[in-house]
């Protein structure tokens, strides 16, 4: 099971945190990966950034924003997902 924790401290959480979640919650759904993916809000990594930080396994993703959940899901999740694990 691949685990994503999005960033959740204040910092993160006034650059959109919560809208991210509610983004990785629709892909998830839209790709039937309920079983395969555990959605997780973490607090500060200390990489804080322009943006939220998205960790999925043991990557790091700074610097997020609402508008880049989906490229980020489908170029680096969904392969990670079918076991390209050099995609993270």
């Amino acid at each position: 099971m691949l685990i994503i924790q999005v960033c959740v401290g204040s910092s993160c959480f006034l650059r959109g945190s919560k809208k991210i979640i509610t983004e990785i919650e629709r892909l998830i759904a839209e790709f039937q990966l309920g079983d395969k993916i555990l959605l997780k809000g973490c607090f500060c990594h200390e990489k804080c950034t322009g943006g939220v930080t998205v960790t999925a396994g043991e990557k790091f993703f700074t610097g997020v924003t609402p508008q880049d959940v989906e490229e980020l899901f489908k170029q680096k999740i969904l392969p990670a997902i079918k076991g390209d694990t050099e995609c993270l």
